[in-house]
């Protein structure tokens, strides 16, 4: 049993593990209860996005999943960020996408953004997916200045609301990384493709980008950004 079972195993005897969705009492190194499961619809299309190397999700932004994901931006109190991460973590080792990765790069939250939450709900996740994976963690992004939610803005105007958002950490060497940049949800791609923009003139070798969520588009195939 790896360190960070034999910690999750200990730590549910005090704060048992629970659905993310339903709140359901579950095994300690369960994601989601097989009720939930069930209703989760997994992510099966192709979508592009510009500065990615390769993107992929584990399922839609449908259903029970915008609860689950809604209330994880809320608190962090329970199984969210080991569900999510779990499940991304599958995705990429079905997709054979982990192999030669060097880093795993969260997208950031202002310091002000993460002071009011308390909490980053992705680099939570990019700590899960460390310890699945086995791959370190880069604090290599960080966000320098507020932007609009990109749901309250055009679709026209939603590059430019993220344009130049994003800063490389000068603690944080990643040129020639192989990196695997992280998000709960992707909606329209924006802010993924300006953080792996950043990523590659900084000069990551290669940025795969995975979230847990991804909105239906019935033309992914055809966007680039």
């Amino acid at each position: 049993m790896k360190l960070h079972n034999i910690y999750r195993f200990f730590i549910n005897i005090i704060y048992p593990n629970i659905c993310p969705c339903c709140e359901t009492i579950i095994e300690y190194d369960g994601d989601f209860c097989d009720k939930c499961r069930n209703k989760i619809l997994p992510y099966d299309s192709d979508f592009i996005i510009k500065h990615v190397d390769e993107f992929t999700a584990y399922c839609y932004y449908e259903g029970i999943i915008r609860h689950a994901i809604r209330k994880y931006k809320i608190t962090a109190k329970g199984n969210s960020y080991y569900a999510f991460a779990f499940s991304i973590a599958q995705t990429l080792r079905r997709k054979r996408l982990t192999n030669g990765l060097d880093g795993i790069v969260y997208i950031p939250m202002t310091k002000a953004a993460q002071n009011e939450r308390g909490y980053n709900q992705v680099k939570l996740m990019a700590k899960e997916l460390h310890s699945l994976l086995d791959i370190p963690v880069y604090d290599a992004l960080v966000k320098i200045r507020n932007t609009k939610s990109q749901k309250s803005v055009s679709a026209e105007a939603r590059r430019s609301n993220l344009k130049n958002a994003f800063a490389i950490s000068d603690k944080v060497d990643i040129k020639g990384k192989r990196l695997l940049l992280i998000d709960d949800v992707c909606t329209t791609g924006n802010t993924i493709s300006e953080a792996a923009r950043i990523l590659k003139e900084a000069g990551a070798d290669m940025v795969i980008a995975a979230s847990f969520a991804k909105t239906r588009d019935i033309h992914s195939k055809n966007l680039t950004n």
